[in-house]
């Protein structure tokens, strides 16, 4: 009876590992065998390699550790499994293990098949929790690439109809009768032309563009973004944009400039005995320009549009993601009034005969004549453009997303855009505008 009872016994002892019951030796983590029949400590028989795997069976769940290095979360990596544009932060607040937190809804590229158990059979998850919203910040510059401004055929400048070359002839004299010569010089500036009814040769008017009449306008914006989907967002944006004017494009006259010279010769008695006259000329000299110097641009932009972002191209191991994305939008722009005003410089005839460089003078209303022709309000150089305006604008985006952190992004973008065509003060429509925008914007999630 003895050997029967001793007999069961071991048997006993040794079936308890296929009965479900507690190991009797080795650390079931490390593979390693310890040869202790004692069976491993309720720390070492509760502990879990990390925070997803099951609880060990015979543990309470207060009794479970978890064996990894600190700070570790498990085989998702310290973000969770995200792929860039813009993605969320995978746990808010520090997870419990009765009550465990989990992102499962990333957006950007590679977001399906996220998928996570829970801690043991019949625990129910944390709904997960997705930002819906974005907000932004930008700033950029823009660079005009098509669109007039001032267009002669649209907007007739006749800065010129009331200049007279003759006005600004000049004259010397030299020598004495006591001498015995005088020479008097006339120097003016007149056509070469047959059959024009312009004293002058040429008169050049270029259109000015919209970039010969502003610096790169700058511009500050704030918008908020909806996310629809792993890929796609909708957004607004609200856009002030400022540049300083400039002295935009010039209207310039040629013409041929004459030194007519008359001596007199005397004898001893002071008699005048012979006269002669003689001509210099130079051909296609710019006698006189204008210059518009036109007034500062303030725009506010309003637009709405939607984002589409591809795979990522570089971050997916780290979450800190680099995703391409593509864009379109659409809106109004209100302009301010622009005039401008002109600036003469005139030729001194003198000096194109008697001078080593030619010398030119600044007039605001040179000899005493309107330069801009307005009857209605003499003296005065100022001309207005445009009236304050709403137009349509829209534009097509490209750029790239940096995601910084899980909840704060950086984007480069590109494109063009198009504000529509404003009506001059004469009734008449102007050019659109085409751009090139720069910019660079902040985005953070609620």
């Amino acid at each position: 009876m003895r050997l029967a009872g001793l007999a069961l016994s071991a048997a006993l002892l040794s079936g308890c590992s296929y009965a479900g019951g507690v190991p009797s030796f080795g650390n079931l983590f490390s593979g390693a065998q310890s040869g202790s029949y004692g069976g491993p400590s309720a720390t070492e028989r509760c502990r879990i390699p990390y925070r997803q795997a099951p609880l060990p069976r015979g543990c309470h769940p207060s009794q479970v550790t978890v064996g990894t290095p600190h700070g570790a979360t498990g085989p998702a990596g310290a973000y969770g499994r995200h792929a860039g544009g813009f993605p969320q932060t995978p746990q808010f607040g520090q997870p419990s293990y009765s009550k465990p937190q989990y992102a499962t809804g990333n957006y950007g590229s590679h977001a399906s098949g996220n998928a996570h158990t829970a801690l043991h059979r019949g625990a129910t998850p944390a709904k997960s929790s997705r930002p819906r919203f974005r907000g932004s910040l930008d700033l950029g510059v823009e660079t005009g690439v098509s669109g007039d401004i001032l267009n002669n055929a649209k907007f007739p400048t006749t800065p010129f109809a009331a200049y007279d070359p003759s006005a600004f002839d000049e004259a010397r004299s030299e020598g004495s009768v006591a001498e015995g010569q005088t020479d008097d010089h006339r120097y003016y500036v007149n056509s070469r032309l047959q059959n024009t009814p312009d004293p002058w040769d040429t008169l050049s008017a270029p259109d000015i563009s919209f970039a010969d009449a502003w610096s790169a306008p700058t511009s500050i914006g704030i918008g908020g973004e909806y996310i629809l989907s792993d890929k796609t967002t909708i957004f607004a944006r609200a856009a002030y944009t400022t540049s300083e004017g400039t002295s935009g494009g010039a209207t310039t006259i040629e013409g041929t400039a004459f030194k007519e010279t008359t001596s007199r010769f005397y004898d001893d008695d002071g008699i005048l005995t012979d006269i002669s006259v003689g001509t210099e000329f130079i051909t296609e000299v710019p006698v006189t320009e204008i210059s518009y110097d036109f007034s500062d641009l303030n725009r506010l932009d309003l637009e709405a549009g939607a984002r589409f972002y591809t795979n990522p191209i570089a971050g997916q191991g780290t979450g800190r993601t680099v995703t391409p994305f593509f864009g379109a939008s659409g809106g109004m722009s209100r302009y301010n009034a622009v005039h401008y005003t002109l600036d003469q410089r005139q030729l001194s005839y003198t000096s194109v005969f008697e001078e080593d460089e030619r010398a030119y003078y600044d007039l605001d209303v040179p000899g005493g004549f309107d330069v801009d022709n307005n009857a209605a309000t003499p003296g005065v150089s100022r001309v207005d453009l445009y009236d304050s305006q709403w137009v349509l604008s829209g534009g097509l985006q490209a750029g790239l997303e940096w995601q910084v952190t899980p909840g704060t992004a950086l984007a480069l973008e590109t494109g063009l855009r198009v504000q529509g065509a404003r009506d001059y003060s004469n009734g008449a429509k102007g050019d659109s505008r085409i751009s090139v925008p720069l910019t660079l914007r902040g985005s953070f999630n609620f």
